[in-house]
């Protein structure tokens, strides 16, 4: 019989944790919305033995599931891939956010981002394990600039045949002039399926909570989400 263990849970579950509870915890108005996120994620290496490659992303984000716009995303970078373990990007990424929901933008709103990236990758048992730290520097609306760090814990648990169980958690964790919630403001829980259909092609589709925080430190979104997501690692030559 394998023996399980009981310590404490490792710091990227505590930190998953806290961001979380973080953002459950704090109180205030609720909107609750349906929405849902076609994305395209490419992380293309530019010979298929190259180290080096671009990561190309596109997110259509709808409110009412499909009826209306919540944001367009679009997030280019460069890609080096140090091992099979560490790989780390720099990229842009450019957001355009829509009126939505009972409390709205006052307009449509954009934002430019540049960011860095890390990413480690290991096996847990059979699970493979991805961690994620993203600093990003955004130029928001109004004359507004401040640096934001996102950590991503996700677990990809392989099921009969080229199908997937992927469990997932993201925290956002801003820094001043952001005064409210003073810890973390955004919050992604995620629960997907996933099926690979050739060596460099791979779907996802499932269900994600995200919990945001609202600039007005008064109002709280629970987006209840569909994503459907198609991945490729297609080399570019």
């Amino acid at each position: 019989m394998r023996k399980i263990s009981t310590g404490p849970p490792s710091p990227a579950v505590r930190l998953s944790l806290w961001g979380f509870l973080s953002i459950a915890a704090a109180h205030g108005q609720v909107a609750r919305n349906a929405h849902g996120w076609f994305q395209y994620f490419g992380d293309h290496p530019i010979r298929k033995d190259s180290r080096w490659g671009l990561h190309l992303e596109g997110q259509w984000r709808r409110h009412n599931l499909v009826r209306s716009g919540q944001n367009l995303l679009l997030r280019p970078a460069v890609n080096f891939k140090i091992n099979e373990t560490w790989a780390v990007s720099a990229g842009y990424a450019f957001v355009e956010t829509y009126r939505y929901g009972r409390y709205p933008v006052a307009r449509t709103a954009q934002e430019n981002r540049v960011y860095e990236e890390l990413r480690v990758r290991h096996d847990a048992g059979k699970v493979k394990v991805l961690h994620r730290f993203r600093l990003e520097h955004r130029w928001l609306p109004g004359g507004l600039f401040e640096d934001r760090f996102r950590y991503l814990l996700r677990g990809t648990i392989p099921l009969k045949g080229r199908n997937s169980l992927i469990l997932a958690n993201e925290v956002f964790t801003p820094t001043p002039p952001e005064a409210f919630p003073k810890a973390a403001d955004n919050n992604r829980v995620m629960v997907l399926w996933g099926r690979t259909l050739n060596p460099f092609w791979r779907v996802e589709t499932g269900y994600m909570l995200q919990t945001v925080w609202q600039r007005n430190g008064r109002i709280r979104e629970d987006n209840h989400t569909l994503l459907l997501s198609l991945w490729s690692t297609r080399p570019l030559r």
